[in-house]
């Protein structure tokens, strides 16, 4: 009881653990809503390991020295397991009219992944009735997660020093700061389709209001589209990397001087830009074929249902080129979604990342929401408490 009350002032920090950066954020309420009282971020080199105890290494420092400069309050933390760590699949299971779902789930998810999975670690989510035949089937999403990928995950976050509230599924987090803003009746058959483009991969969630349909990791991130820059331009993998970043600052900086159609360096079919942006195109042309088979199983499956946009977050969605060639390749209008629309940013310093970077921010913010949710549950119990105790 004591514990609770004396950090009640502060709410926990999102820490997420990315392949390509670690990001921290902690929210508080503001005057006109939520506020980010403290933010830091920390990018992994280009060559660091992204697995193993080196990894881990390179991380706990990473995070520790985050700690010491920011200004962050406590050493409550809320992480996510990410979508490489956990095993997700969308499957039908006959419909329940008594609702008694448990048992049933639970042995299609045994039988599908080939593991018996114990309380906690196996979450499932109700995406809709569906007809097959005569018949009519509820469509489940299944994300479960060994315990052996949840303890280790775990031990890492409390040899940090750090004391974990609660482990998330990255899917879920990545589409949180999108569904906050879904609370209108209105809302409710308005179809989202928000792609996460990371380091090693991209993630494709569906939804129909607040409710998802569909969470499909696709194996095609950033890396590869380095990879495809330095075939392409006989370099090695690190200078293809920067060049790669030095095109993102570059259309950053036409965008911002609203001149991008007037650049003849932006057309030049013989500028270093052109040749990057040729390199990508078939990975890029690649993840939107991938994306579309996730948009037609959605559409067959719940009977018609079509997107109107693609929102893109993650750090790979700020090429403007790639977004418009997946934006011609899906016949969908793709726009680089703002996760902390809304919150107020006037006590932190993102520097560039104001008017250009939040998208990376995606997984980040949706931990920080649910570390809101978590301190609500606490006051809650705290509250309770107190009524039971007297």
């Amino acid at each position: 009881m004591l514990g609770n009350l004396l950090h009640r002032g502060h709410w926990p920090i999102a820490l997420d653990l990315g392949s390509d950066s670690i990001k921290m954020l902690q929210m508080q309420p503001g005057s006109g809503g939520l506020a980010v009282r403290a933010c830091a971020r920390w990018r992994l080199p280009v060559t660091a390991p992204r697995e193993g105890e080196a990894w881990r290494q390179l991380v706990s420092g990473a995070v520790r020295e985050m700690f010491r400069k920011g200004a962050f309050r406590g050493n409550r933390v809320i992480s996510a397991l990410s979508c490489d760590q956990l095993k997700i699949k969308n499957i039908r299971v006959p419909h329940q009219p008594d609702g008694d779902w448990d048992e049933i789930v639970h042995g299609e998810a045994s039988e599908r992944f080939g593991y018996r999975f114990a309380p906690g670690e196996l979450f499932y989510l109700q995406a809709g009735s569906v007809r097959q035949g005569q018949d009519t089937y509820q469509e489940v999403i299944l994300l479960g997660a060994p315990s052996e990928v949840v303890e280790d995950h775990y031990a890492l976050l409390v040899d940090m020093g750090l004391t974990p509230v609660h482990i998330d599924a990255e899917p879920l987090a990545m589409f949180r700061p999108f569904e906050r803003r879904l609370r209108r009746s209105a809302d409710e058959n308005c179809i989202s389709v928000v792609v996460d483009i990371g380091h090693t991969a991209a993630k494709v969630i569906v939804a129909r209001g607040r409710n998802l349909l569909l969470i499909k990791r696709i194996g095609i991130g950033g890396r590869d589209l380095a990879d495809a820059v330095a075939k392409q331009l006989s370099l090695p993998y690190e200078e293809a990397v920067d060049l790669r970043m030095q095109m993102l600052r570059d259309q950053a900086r036409l965008q911002d001087d609203a001149k991008a159609d007037s650049d003849p360096a932006a057309r030049d079919p013989i500028s270093v830009n052109w040749m990057i942006v040729d390199a990508i195109r078939g990975q890029v042309e690649e993840l939107a074929r991938e994306i579309a088979l996730c948009l037609r199983y959605c559409s067959v499956t719940f009977r018609g249902l079509r997107a109107r946009e693609v929102t893109l977050t993650g750090g790979q969605a700020y090429d403007a080129e790639m977004v418009k060639m997946l934006g011609e390749q899906l016949g969908v209008p793709c726009e680089v979604g703002r996760p902390l629309k809304g919150i107020d940013l006037s006590a932190v310093d993102l520097g560039s990342d104001r008017r250009t970077m939040l998208a990376e921010w995606g997984v980040c913010t949706g931990l920080a929401l649910r570390a809101r949710e978590c301190e609500r549950t606490t006051r809650k119990r705290d509250h309770e408490g107190h009524r039971l105790s007297a």
